[in-house]
């Protein structure tokens, strides 16, 4: 019970309708609220959300019965909250003056690959267990980021 609990951010994942995106926009909007739209990549919480987040995905998500051939439930929602704050770390991390660009974006961005699953990202979810719930979501988290740092020269122009 603690577990399902825990894996779907209680209850978070049992919502009608995008429950990752659900998951992503509160650990967004919990990570903003902690530490402004400033961040840095090594404030506590989004190492917290990224570490926690990977660790109850891949510990829990092992002992997870495989129902109707599903790998990765929807309800399962630690993932999105590692692969989200990993994003907003890789942002926070190239942003000289922080600003709402570079979340926004890499909320954006985020979702986007989690969704579409392009390349290797769909590759990462053939991994056993919690690992393949967790790998496709911080590979997203990373394409995200990484995308956010090329467009860092935005910042220059006043963007």
């Amino acid at each position: 019970m603690w577990a399902r609990a825990l894996l779907s951010c209680f209850g978070l994942g049992f919502l009608p309708g995008p429950t990752g995106t659900y998951a992503s926009a509160a650990t967004v909007g919990l990570l903003v609220w902690l530490h402004g739209p400033g961040m840095g990549p090594l404030d506590p919480g989004i190492a917290v959300a990224v570490i926690l987040g990977s660790v109850v995905t891949v510990v829990l998500g092992n002992r997870l019965p495989r129902d109707a051939g599903k790998a990765d439930p929807s309800w399962v929602v630690t993932d999105e909250v590692a692969g989200q704050a990993l994003a907003l770390s890789l942002a926070a991390a190239v942003s000289r003056s922080g600003g709402w660009w570079p979340v926004l974006a890499a909320f954006l961005l985020f979702r986007l690959f989690d969704i579409l699953k392009p390349g290797v990202i769909r590759d990462a979810e053939r991994l056993p267990g919690g690992l393949g719930i967790l790998a496709d979501d911080l590979l997203a988290g990373a394409a995200a980021g990484a995308l956010v740092a090329l467009f860092r020269p935005l910042e220059f122009l006043g963007a």
